[in-house]
């Protein structure tokens, strides 16, 4: 059972504590001049092995893994809003910020720090889920209870996944699993003798679902005692693993497990979709939230420092903004509810005016404490009917997709069919993911990039130049950069 979780009892930042922080202060890669490898090596020299003394210190390093997440590059800031902007979806930029102004243009370059600080932070996540499941059995202490033990670790290989699925996306072509441009995969602690090669895609997939897969065995859905606080929603829960795998099936188009484990959480009936679309952004784990990270007036997120969106600091620096694109979609959709949460003017440029073009899924006077949604049940409902649609069943497509537009603004879904479920899928797609970092990837996997965003545009982001500099270029560059 779900219960009403409160940071303030177990804060995501404020627990840290001991040597973990130390390992999230600094960057994660270095890289040696092998080719096509990444050379991984610990972001500092603190003793492992004495990391890990009792169950205190997991749990320390186990809202240190979470802080990761939380980072300013990763789900804290600027990963799910970049990815919307570089679709058809927003535009970006702002003030004297030439790289935010690349995903405006739809022109990246492998220079682009937003997109270097990703790929070091998402690294970042999995070399602390690598130590803890590195050390998480070796603890030895009366008062870590078994239970507590598992899902910590069950915890952590679901997060590894997650960054894996996430760089993945990101930078490989992973619509195509017979494609050789795959990512670099990192299973255990690195040293800096460890070299990793740049794993096929179907490689990359294989060792995404294996970390699922433990994790299937290990985190409960049932409330774990933490001494300070209950793990619900606001953690990793087998709902949200499950709901993972399924989003992961879907890219791989793997369309019958896909459905299963969709269905799976949604008949556990945890997960009550709202009638109201704004209730959703202005009240922290909703109904519909199966993963989410939040925020507080004393744990911030990274917004505050870097001044947009979700930020009440936007008139500093930078922005990323809906553009007409979606604003002209929503006009087409006038039933709709959820095109309240997109208003657009391009005459006003006032960020203290509404409307002003700027999406209102982050929304306030101060923003700096709105949540980071992972994984609502609509989506879950999304990828269903788009598996039912890929295997024939457009009926059962259909139905996913009504009982979503049911409390959207009780519109109808057209009748679906071989020809057109693909499309009708895709404008649900857009119409309730906006701006939670789906656009361009669903865009990719179905090859639409080019044709949606620009001729020019390409499926996959580059890799980082710093990253092929430090190979001298050994490390693979995708076609096109």
């Amino acid at each position: 059972m779900k219960k009403n979780f409160s940071s303030n009892n177990y804060s995501l930042k404020s627990q840290i504590g001991f040597s973990v922080s130390l390992l999230l202060v600094s960057s994660l890669l270095l890289f040696s001049s092998c080719k096509n490898f990444l050379n991984v090596e610990s972001p500092n020299d603190v003793a492992n092995d004495n990391m890990f003394t009792d169950g205190a210190s997991l749990l320390s390093a186990r809202i240190g893994l979470y802080n990761t997440l939380q980072n300013a590059a990763y789900y804290g800031g600027y990963f799910p809003l970049m990815i919307d902007a570089y679709s058809d979806n927003g535009a970006a930029g702002g003030y004297d910020s030439p790289q935010l102004n690349q995903f405006n243009d739809k022109a990246l370059g492998a220079n682009n720090i937003f997109i270097s600080n990703f790929w070091v932070a998402a690294y970042n996540t999995i070399y602390t889920a690598n130590q803890i499941i590195a050390h998480v059995d070796g603890i030895n202490d009366p008062a870590l209870s078994d239970e507590v033990r598992a899902d910590v670790k069950g915890e952590a290989y679901c997060i590894r996944a997650l960054a894996h699925f996430d760089l993945l996306r990101t930078f490989g072509e992973h619509w195509d699993l017979n494609s050789k441009y795959g990512i670099p995969i990192v299973t255990s602690v690195a040293s800096p003798d460890d070299i990793y090669g740049r794993s096929t895609v179907l490689e990359t997939y294989d060792a995404i679902l294996a970390d699922l897969n433990e994790a299937l065995t290990l985190v409960s859905n049932d409330d774990v005692e933490y001494g300070s606080g209950i793990k619900t929603a606001g953690f990793v829960t087998n709902y949200f693993v499950r709901g993972l795998m399924a989003r992961v099936y879907l890219y791989m188009k793997d369309y019958s497990n896909a459905a299963a484990m969709a269905t799976d959480v949604i008949n556990s009936q945890a997960f009550p979709l709202v009638s109201d679309p704004s209730f959703i952004y202005t009240t922290k784990l909703s109904s519909e939230s199966i993963f989410e990270l939040q925020f507080n007036v004393q744990d911030q997120s990274e917004y505050n420092n870097l001044s947009y969106v979700r930020d009440d600091a936007l008139r500093v620096d930078v922005s990323f903004l809906a553009n007409e694109n979606l604003d002209l979609f929503f006009q087409q959709r006038p039933a709709d509810t959820r095109a309240s949460l997109v208003n657009f003017d391009p005459e006003i440029n006032d960020p203290s005016i509404q409307p002003d073009g700027r999406t209102q899924k982050y929304r306030g006077e101060d923003t700096k404490d709105n949540s980071a949604y992972i994984m609502r049940i609509a989506e879950l409902y999304l990828i269903r009917a788009e598996a039912r649609g890929a295997m024939g069943d457009f009926n059962g497509c259909a139905e996913d997709l009504q009982t979503i537009a049911d409390l959207r603004g009780g519109y109808g879904i057209p009748e679906i069919d071989m020809l057109n479920f693909e499309s009708v899928v895709q404008d649900e797609r857009r119409a309730e993911l906006n701006f939670e970092g789906h656009r361009y990837f669903d865009l990719a996997r179905i090859g639409q990039v080019a044709d949606v965003v620009g001729e020019n545009v390409l499926p996959v982001f580059p890799i980082p130049v710093n990253e092929i500099s430090a190979t001298g270029g050994a490390l693979e560059q995708y076609p096109g950069y």
